[in-house]
This record gives C-alpha cells, structure tokens and sequence, in this order.
C-alpha cells in the first residue's frame, strides 16, 4: 500500500480502437459502441515526484483532440475534473497557476494538489488510511468517455506480479453497437481486448491467438460463419475460425454474418482456446432480431449524438427508429415512446425553446427520428460534471417493440457559458470516394456545445493539399469551401469526400475568426472496391493494351494486396470473324477462355487487341465483379 509521495510508477498506455466510419450510410455519425484512446503520461509520473515535500504532483499528456475534459479518479467509481485554478495552499507554485484540463490541442497539464485532493476527491495525503495504489485518468468526448489510462504505484504487489500488475491475463469479449442485439442475415463485430486481473485495458508482448463458442439454449450452435474483415463478411469470402489479437496492440475487431433465422432466445459467444492467456468466462449474450423491415422489432440510438451539454441551455434530442438490417425504420407508422432521466434536473420539452415539459414522445409516420429537447437546469457553478442517464422505453399500444441501452449524458455545470472554440465531428476513418457526414460545432473551453452569439462563418479545407473536397448535401455534388453556423445554433453538417493519392493520416484544417481551432486527424485507406479498364485508345490500326485494374471507390489504381481472379468479355460488333483479343503485345498468341487474373502486387492484368483494319466497329468490353469488386464496362467505336 502506498500514499501520494516519491515511488515508482508503472504506465500502461492502452492501445485501443479509433472511431470508425460506418458501415451503413445512416449510421455516419453513430458510436458503434467504440471508445477513444486512453490519454497518455510525458513527463514524470506523479509516483516518482516527493509529494509529501511539495504538496502537490504535475501530471502532463496527451491525448485526443476529439477530446473535451480531463477527468481523474482514484478509484475508477468517482470521478472530478480537476479545478480550473488549483488550491496552492503550502505549496510554492506560483499564484495564478492554472490547469489546463482540456484536450481539445491534444495535451493536458494538471496539478494535484494536496488541498485539492483532500476537498475535491476525499484523499488525505500522508495518511495510511487514504492510501492509493492507483490513479485513473480518462477524458469526456463526443461519443462518451475515452478509455482510461491507469497509473499504477510501482510498490504495490510488486510492480510487474499479481492483480495490482499491468500485465495482459485476460481475453475479453464484447459484442459491438447495438450491444447485445443482432439482425438475421446480417453482418455484425465484436471487440475482442487484453485486460489486466483488475480489469483494465493492456498489452501483450506477443501475438493472442482464439477462437469463439457459439452455442443456443444451453447446445452448441453452428449456424453462424465468422470473418475477419467487414468486407469478406458482406461478401461472404475467406471464413475463419481462429483470430489473432497483434503483439503491442491489445486489440482487435471480428465479424460474424447471424442466421437468416432469427433464433427464439439468445446467441451466446465465448473466447476459447487461447495461445496465450486467459479466457474471460463472461459470453457476450446476443438477441437474435428479425431484420425484414416488417419486423416489429426496432433498435434505438440517439442520432448525431451529443453526450455533454450545459447546464440552463436547451439542447436537440434525436432519436431514430433503426431496423435490424441496421437501415433506418422509414416505414414507421407511428408508435410512442417513455423517456425519463436518473436526474430530477434533467427535463424533456416538446418545442425548441424548452418551455412545454413532456414525458414521451412519438414518431410521425414513415419518419424513423423523433426529435425533442433536453435542458438540465441548476443554478450553480462549479468545475465538476454532472452524470446523467436516461432510460427509454416503448409505451403500451406500440406498434413495435423497441430495443435500447440506457443513454448517458455528461453536464457541464461550469461558468463557461461562451463559445470558445470549434471542432468537427465525424469519422475518423474513412475510405477513398466514399461521401461522409460531419459536424462543424462550436463549444466552450471545456469541449460542451455551445451556440454562437452571431452568424459564424468557418472555412473548410484539409491541411493537407488534394485530400477531397467538402460538400453541402449528403449525396457529395455541391462542393463548398465555407459553411455557416447560424446565430443561436451550435451545429452545421457539412460533408467529405476524401480522393487521396495515397492511404495515410492527414488532417482537417476547419478554422474560424474569433475562436481556438485544431486540426483533426483522419485516417484515409484505399481500399480496392471495383475493376476498373485503364482509357483505351479508340484509333484503330495496331495492336493496342487493355488494361483492367483495381480501384478504390475514388477511382483511383491501386496496386493489388490480394489476388482478384474475373471474368471478361470482349466483342467487336459486326463481328470480324476471327481472333482479335491475345496475351501478348505483338497480338500472336490468341486469349483462350474468359479469366483474368490480377496477381497480388500487381497493378492490372493487360490484354491486347488486334484493331488493324476495325475502323468502325463497336468494341464491347465487360469485367463481371467477383470477389467482393464489383465490375465495369466499356463501349466505343474504333476511329
């Protein structure tokens, strides 16, 4: 057991997933059930400075710029943010010294002070009766807390031993978003993480291998096929059974395609046959739900999420009606919900200016979002915030019945009441070509939406030249270069369609006068989604290549990182009446059957055309998709 004074500290930076893009369109901006990274420590631990001389310890990191505040606990259940302006009582900091708990420029820079810790966490310093072996440290985001990293007193237990060590000993599973629900017939993931035997997040020095039981009313159960990407899932390529969760990495995603039957009880996953390990015995439980829009099962989500609002401000509160084919539920005809919230405070309204109290909303018909109004309202200030959660339940007479999660709010009961700066919101992964949606928000000092006093206009570019383009309207045709968040509002969707030469991270660069910006990170990868012909010239008279290639949905080449066998037909109209497609540049050896292949490391598969003496006729060409790529076309009269 240890107090807060001079002892070595063990860090364990948790690797864990980023925000993903969707899968589905609709679902642009929803969770998925996905953390952020865990913050991390540079700069001595507070475990290694003499607290007991000076009465406080400095803890700096850096962490996600999706990231609002900072928040620390000692004992993973209460959790404060540290105060804006630290208590330097019997310490000899310098008066004014300030806490930087914000992450919104990716670091923080806190000060624990022995008053401090005392007043704010309950912790007396120097006492063996309020001694801590921990320190926990995570931050407000978006899309809900981020992962924590924990700081552990190096003495306890013998630092590297036992259940106060950060060793990797368990194998965890969790069915993701919609957590612990399924539609049949369809594609879904489950996190598979490391924790430690206290249940925190951690790393292994070498590879997991595992594998999953699946098993229904207590008896195995194998209808069900497993994959590692989600693309080999909707395609229903490479199965396996076995998955490896990388060396230093802590983490992984699987995917399983559920039954076309939806099964009357659950589906229950367990990791078993580990290389390395422990198996946690916990079974990630799933409800099987008929995905046919008839169904009358429906799964709720608050759309476009906002998880930390202020105090005294009137906030939007979206619900969309989703069917278990993970589309929205556009054939809604009516049906009425129950909301409450685990805080009096904590109202709902039924107009925008947050003045009729209601109980329950309901859904117009054929429109699968509800949206009402929250407002938390306190008088007070402080630097602490306020958790809240909120049950949603269907009423009796509904049409359908509805799934959901209890929804959780963070409340910003601060004094911050000014935007202060902005951020935008949105995927942070995201594929070549594909249009996504994002939000320009405008939020104080501690990462809490805010609205402007006046029309704001943000420029939008990426700090990165030929990246994509921003856009006004979900289907990517309008380009836009500016966006204007309204007065009295604090959101504006804009959309993105990256076109980069190369995979890689970049950034965002979404700025405004006035107030603090930051670049956001985006990852773009390239994947290969369609065949694509190479231009073929259409001047008859010579021996001429057809190249067919792969492309990511921008339509750029890639370089194949698998091997993509295809059908191909090519006819020349009226037909000339002999062999006019070969294998080989001076057109002498005749292409036999219809398949292509375009090898692994490859750029394309390359035909030839003899077009000597074809002016005028029509060449017909047609790659058919295979594998998950689907296919193109080409129709030209030779000159």
């Amino acid at each position: 057991m240890m107090d807060v004074s001079g002892k070595n500290l063990i860090v364990f930076i948790l690797t864990v997933f980023a925000l993903t893009g969707c899968k589905e369109p609709e679902m642009q901006l929803s969770t998925l059930g996905k953390k952020l990274p865990a913050p991390s420590l540079k700069g001595n631990s507070p475990f290694e400075q003499d607290f007991d001389a000076q009465n406080y310890a400095r803890v700096q990191g850096s962490c996600d710029s999706r990231v609002g505040t900072i928040l620390v606990s000692f004992d993973k259940s209460i959790w404060h943010q540290p105060p804006s302006s630290p208590d330097l009582t019997d310490t000899a900091l310098a008066a004014g010294l300030a806490n930087d708990s914000d992450c919104s420029d990716g670091s923080f820079d806190i000060y624990l002070t022995k008053n401090d810790l005392q007043n704010i966490w309950g912790i007396t310093t120097g006492s063996s009766g309020s001694d801590v072996d921990y320190i926990y440290i995570k931050g407000s985001s978006v899309i809900g807390d981020t992962e924590t990293l924990t700081l552990v007193d190096g003495d306890a237990n013998t630092p590297g031993n036992g259940s106060n060590s950060g060793a990797a000993a368990v194998v965890v599973l969790e069915k993701s978003w919609p957590r612990g629900f399924a539609g049949s017939n369809q594609c879904g993931s489950f996190s598979v993480f490391l924790n430690t035997e206290n249940g925190q997040r951690a790393i292994h020095s070498a590879d997991v291998t595992f594998q999953l039981s699946k098993s229904a009313g207590g008896s195995t159960y194998s209808g069900i096929t497993a994959y590692k990407t989600w693309s080999d899932c909707q395609s229903d390529t490479n199965t396996t059974d076995t998955f490896t969760i990388p060396a230093t990495a802590g983490y992984t995603e699987i995917y399983y395609r559920f039954p076309s039957t939806p099964i009357d009880g659950t589906l229950s996953f367990k990791v078993i046959n580990t290389s390395a390990l422990r198996a946690s015995t916990t079974a990630a439980d799933v409800t099987l739900r008929n995905s046919e829009a008839s169904s009358s099962y429906r799964w709720l989500a608050l759309d476009e999420h906002i998880s930390q609002i202020y105090k005294n401000i009137c906030y939007p509160f979206r619900l969309r009606s989703n069917n278990y084919n993970n589309s929205s539920a556009y054939d809604q005809f009516g049906g009425t919900l129950d909301v409450a919230a685990s805080d009096a405070r904590l109202k709902f309204y039924s107009d925008a200016s947050c003045g009729t109290v209601t109980s329950s909303y309901t859904f117009s018909s054929y429109n699968p979002v509800i949206t009402g109004y929250i407002k938390f309202s306190d008088a007070t200030s402080s630097d602490t915030m306020t958790s809240v959660s909120v049950s949603v339940t269907g009423a009796t007479g509904n049409s359908y019945s509805y799934d959901t999660l209890p929804l959780n709010f963070r409340v910003d009961m601060s004094s911050k009441s000014i935007a202060a700066k902005l951020d935008l919101w949105g995927p942070r992964d995201i594929g070549n070509g594909y249009c996504n949606a994002y939000n320009v928000v405008t939020m104080n000092a501690n990462g809490t939406m805010l609205p402007v006093n006046g029309d704001l206009t943000v420029n939008l570019a990426t700090q990165e030249s030929n990246l994509g383009q921003f856009f006004t309207d979900e289907s990517c045709s309008t380009p836009a270069t500016t966006a204007i968040v309204a007065k009295n509002t604090a959101l504006k969707k804009v959309y993105f369609r990256a076109a980069a030469a190369n995979a890689g991270t970049y950034h965002f660069n979404v700025n405004a006068a006035g107030l603090t910006n930051h670049m956001p990170i985006m990852n773009i990868s390239t994947p290969a989604v369609q065949f694509k012909l190479a231009p073929f010239d259409m001047q008859a008279g010579a021996c001429k290549p057809l190249s067919i290639g792969v492309a990511d949905a921008a339509g750029i080449f890639r370089i194949a990182t698998q091997s993509h066998a295809t059908t191909v037909s090519i006819g020349l109209s009226p037909d000339p009446g002999a062999n006019v497609v070969f294998t080989d540049p001076n057109c002498s050896s005749p292409f036999a059957g219809s398949t292509v292949t375009i090898s692994s490391g490859m750029g394309a598969a390359v035909l030839y055309i003899q077009t000597a003496g074809m002016a005028g006729k029509t060449l017909n060409v047609t790659v058919y998709g295979s594998g998950g790529l689907s296919g193109t076309s080409l129709t030209g009269t030779l000159q």
